[in-house]
């Protein structure tokens, strides 16, 4: 059904979505909803603003990526040639990237997802002060994440064109080429990434909402927007520009590790003494 067909599959999408929320929400067994539940407290409010304030930037910053991979992509598209020699233009990198973008999307939700599943266990235990179960419970989320994230490489390392035909087939010679190194350089570090989406859910959890929203910014702002713009403008190569994913991974993976270690060692000592 072509456009039309991928609207519909949205709204769906979203009315079954909604479905499903409501229906947990008027029907879950440890807590009821009603008047009183809607009724706004100003120092419940800011709590739950610091807390979330992290996700809030982990949803915002994907469409500051794509703002500004759309404008990059579509000034230096008609300078970058395909190993055909024809130029990739603006229309086959802005369609490639966007795909991208989704799947790069649907990777951290499945990270964000399993993070968020283990933040009551974090945020009960540290209540009760069991150290050990606050350590064993981010080594086991930080295991599950790196191993999603290995699966994910793999598969957009050695199997580019099996991620390409999900969104398509019979594509043009330059429009191949383009996904290929796409899904390779922007995904490369896809593992990083993961651990550090983790990360910054984690953070959260441990009550660092601070850490928790520098490390968010850190990885899809503060960095890798400035790298984009920087290459795109030095080498006016739309192909150069996709490594901006891969430098800011390794530059926030060792904030995450670094910001982790920290927090982990604090809270055995504190909850220790």
């Amino acid at each position: 059904m072509g456009v039309k067909g991928a609207a519909i599959a949205t709204v769906i999408g979203q009315a079954l979505t909604f479905v499903m929320s409501m229906t947990y929400l008027f029907r879950a067994k440890n807590f009821k909803i009603n008047k009183k539940s809607v009724h706004l407290e100003a120092s419940i409010l800011s709590r739950i603003i610091s807390i979330g304030m992290a996700s809030l930037i982990v949803q915002l910053s994907i469409v500051v990526i794509i703002a500004v991979n759309n404008n990059l992509l579509s000034k230096y598209g008609y300078e970058t040639f395909a190993s055909t020699g024809v130029a990739f233009g603006s229309v086959i990198p802005l369609a490639v990237v966007g795909i991208v973008m989704k799947v790069f999307g649907i990777v951290v939700s499945i990270v964000i997802g399993i993070s968020l599943g283990g933040q009551p266990i974090i945020g009960f235990n540290m209540g009760a002060g069991n150290v050990e179960r606050v350590n064993e419970t981010i080594r086991t989320i930080t295991k599950i994440v790196l191993a999603i994230g290995t699966v994910f490489f793999l598969i957009f390392e050695f199997a580019p064109d099996f991620v390409i035909s999900l969104f398509g087939k019979n594509n043009s010679p330059e429009y191949t080429e383009y996904a290929r190194l796409c899904v390779r350089i922007f995904l490369s570090g896809i593992i990083l990434t993961c651990f550090i989406k983790s990360a910054a859910i984690m953070l959260q959890s441990l009550g660092k909402s601070g850490k928790s929203t520098l490390l968010a910014l850190l990885r899809d702002v503060i960095v890798f927007v400035p790298s984009s713009i920087i290459l795109a403008l030095i080498s006016h190569n739309i192909v150069t520009m996709l490594w901006a994913s891969l430098i800011s991974d390794v530059i926030s993976f060792i904030f995450a590790v670094a910001f982790i270690m920290a927090e982990t060692r604090k809270i055995t000592q504190e909850l220790s003494i």
